[in-house]
């Protein structure tokens, strides 16, 4: 072999290892997107976990809210510019939804992760919170809350294309026995 084969293959070897190295780094680099899009995700969603997020949610859901919205003076300091976030809890909430539909429109979270882990979360806060959400678009246009509009269009779509969730096939469920019968008197009941 002469010195010309030998450098021919040295450098073909070369580039092997290069190619290599290379698709290695683009794997790495993806493995590494998805460990900061979940470590994301995770401190994202634990924020609303605490009990002040717990307050703000019981607000929007126990009838507080609904109760609020009756009085003309707080729906019309809700539909201020700068509206007092003290006053108003629900703003907290929305700008929670609002933030989450954004990372899922633009790829940052994956939407089948949300949709399965609080999709129809979405869409029951987005039907409490509509009338907050059309007294500011009054002021401030129709894009105000867009994403989680998104959020919530897209919670739809999926829904409605798993409606039996997505347990995945061929495994069986566990059986779930209920101990406590209901005030019929019924036995217990196992599903």
């Amino acid at each position: 072999m002469n010195w010309e084969e030998l450098s021919a293959i040295s450098t073909f070897v070369t580039m092997i290892i290069i190619a290599a190295s290379a698709i290695a780094a683009v794997i790495q680099l993806r493995h590494m997107r998805a460990g900061n899009a979940i470590a994301g995700f995770l401190g994202f969603m634990d924020r609303w976990a605490g009990p002040h997020a717990r307050e703000v949610q019981n607000h929007i859901f126990s009838g507080d809210l609904e109760r609020k919205l009756r009085d003309p003076e707080y729906r019309a300091s809700l539909g201020r510019a700068q509206a007092d976030r003290l006053k108003h809890p629900e703003l907290e909430y929305l700008d929670f939804w609002e933030s989450l539909g954004m990372f899922v429109k633009l790829g940052y979270y994956a939407e089948d992760a949300v949709m399965e882990s609080g999709g129809s979360v979405a869409i029951i806060a987005w039907e409490k919170l509509t009338p907050v959400i059309a007294i500011i678009r009054r002021k401030r246009g129709q894009t105000v809350y867009d994403n989680f509009e998104y959020l919530v269009s897209r919670a739809m779509i999926w829904d409605a294309k798993h409606p039996d969730g997505i347990f995945p096939h061929g495994t069986p469920h566990l059986p779930v026995e209920d101990p406590y019968p209901d005030d019929a008197g019924a036995a217990p009941h196992v599903t």
